[in-house]
Formats: structure tokens, sequence, C-alpha cells
């Protein structure tokens, strides 16, 4: 049990686009902190919820892990279990930590355009009764038997250059689900986003890249590339989607950028450093 004095509203989301609506309303109500209970799509509502109800000063953001992958509470280790994550909120200390942006739209993990975005919009049009990782998977299989790489024009800080893409993903954190550590070098509070692209591959080259990158090592592979940048353009002839947090948020032409230190999330404190009570929270909770 975690026992606190702490004055707070709980709200269930019952449909996609809820929590959106629920987080960005109770940052215009002056919540000090909203809590994600859910996984990485609840959270993606909740942090663009706080952020457009109010810019100049959101609230913190806790985190209490109940989805499939959790994907965020993993790059920033923050505790899996409910209970242990419940007790952030009594003792956690406040971290700053930047997030991305893209269509308008902003994300903590990872977005992104070619193969993992293909995924994502043929997963989303599939029924939500199939669960998420079976869906996730079979998309994958799919999208994999079908996809072909394709031209794109790429600025990377203003550099321009033409690749053919397999794969493209701008991360804010170093993982996407399913334990592939595509972006080793990202972090979340260096003011930067971590681009990491797969050049044309063949169907068994790519399924040996994708195999690399379980380990990180796939940066070492010839038709890999990585940088660290700001902002990150990308347009083209052929329609690609783009994905954020694993949401389908459009498709090119398209503009990625960080949001340095935009959000306050609250972790576990230090070992070594006293705990701080912090005040009362509003709670968006995925029912999904």
């Amino acid at each position: 049990m975690v026992e606190a004095r702490l004055g707070w509203t709980e709200v269930i989301a019952q449909k996609p686009g809820q929590a959106w609506a629920i987080a960005e309303q109770a940052a215009r109500d002056s919540y000090d902190i909203v809590v994600a209970m859910g996984g990485d799509g609840t959270l993606h509502e909740v942090v663009n919820g706080i952020l457009r109800g109010r810019p100049d000063s959101p609230p913190a953001l806790a985190v209490i892990p109940a989805g499939t992958a959790n994907i965020f509470a993993r790059a920033l280790d923050l505790p899996a279990h409910p209970v242990a994550a419940a007790r952030v909120l009594v003792n956690g200390v406040r971290r700053r930590i930047d997030v991305g942006q893209v269509h308008n739209r902003y994300f903590a993990t990872i977005a992104g355009t070619g193969f993992e975005a293909a995924i994502v919009a043929l997963a989303s049009r599939w029924p939500r009764w199939i669960g998420g990782k079976p869906r996730h998977v079979a998309a994958g299989l799919v999208t994999l038997a079908t996809y072909r790489a394709a031209p794109a024009r790429l600025w990377i800080d203003g550099q321009e250059r033409t690749e053919s893409l397999f794969l493209l993903a701008v991360a804010n954190t170093g993982w996407y689900g399913g334990g592939v550590h595509i972006a080793p070098h990202a972090r979340v509070d260096d003011g930067l986003l971590s681009v990491i692209y797969i050049r044309d591959v063949g169907r068994i080259e790519a399924i040996r890249v994708l195999r690399q990158s379980f380990s990180g090592t796939h940066l070492n592979h010839p038709k890999v590339a990585h940088a660290l940048a700001n902002e990150i353009r990308l347009d083209g002839d052929a329609p690609l989607r783009i994905q954020a947090d694993g949401e389908d948020v459009g498709a090119l032409p398209a503009r990625f950028r960080c949001v340095p230190g935009a959000l306050e999330l609250l972790v576990p404190p230090p070992t070594d450093r006293p705990s701080t009570a912090v005040p009362g929270a509003a709670a968006s909770e995925s029912a999904g």
C-alpha cells in the first residue's frame, strides 16, 4: 500500500484521445502533477495534453507503467511495479527532460518513418480487440514481406542529403518495443535528438540489421548512419507515414525538432539525497 495525504482526482480514459483531453484540462485547472497510468500510447496523449494545456509551465508528469511495452519507463529506469511507481508520488524528485516534436505533436520516446512507421500505420487499422503486442508482431511480418525502401531528401541540422530509406528513427530515448535498442546514444536531457537511418537493404539484410539492433551493434553496419541533431527535416515523393511514440501521426513532409527541458518528470530519489514530498495530483488512466 502507498499511504499519503495527497489531494487527487482519478479519471479513466475510455477511448483513444480522451487521456489527451483529461490531461489538457488538468493542466488548465492548475494541477501540479498529472499521472499517466497506462502504456506508451497513454503517455503520448498525456504529454501532449499537459504541454498544450499549460505550455509555459506544464504540470509535472508521473508515470505508472501499465501497458505492453512501457518503453518510456524502461528508458528512464522508472519502477515497473505499480506500487513502487506510485511511491514516487510521495518521495519522488523532479527531473527536467527533453521532448521531441513532429507534425505539431510532441513525443517522449521515438518518432520516425519508413519500416517501423509502416508497421504502426498498418496495426492502427486493425481491430483494437486484437492485443497490442500480437497486432504489432503480425503487422511487422506483413510489412517485412512487402515494404521497400523509398528515396527521400533529408536535412540534419541544415545539412542536406538524398537517401533511399528503409527506416529513419528520431529518438529522445533509446528503445523501441520488444527490446530493440535502436538509438544507444539517445539521452533525454542533452537538448538533442538521436537520428538513425538504415539505407536501402534487401529483406535478408534487413532482418540481419534488425537482429543486431537488439544489442545496439547495428550502428556498425555499413548501411546504418547516425547523428545527434536539434532539427531533422524530411521530404520525398513517396507518401511515407510518420509515427510518434508508436502512434500514426501523418505523412511526409515532416520536421522533427527537440524541445529541450520541456517536461518535469517525477523520478525516484537518489539514495544519497533526502526525499522531497510533492503536492496534489491529477491521474489519467487508460482503460485499454
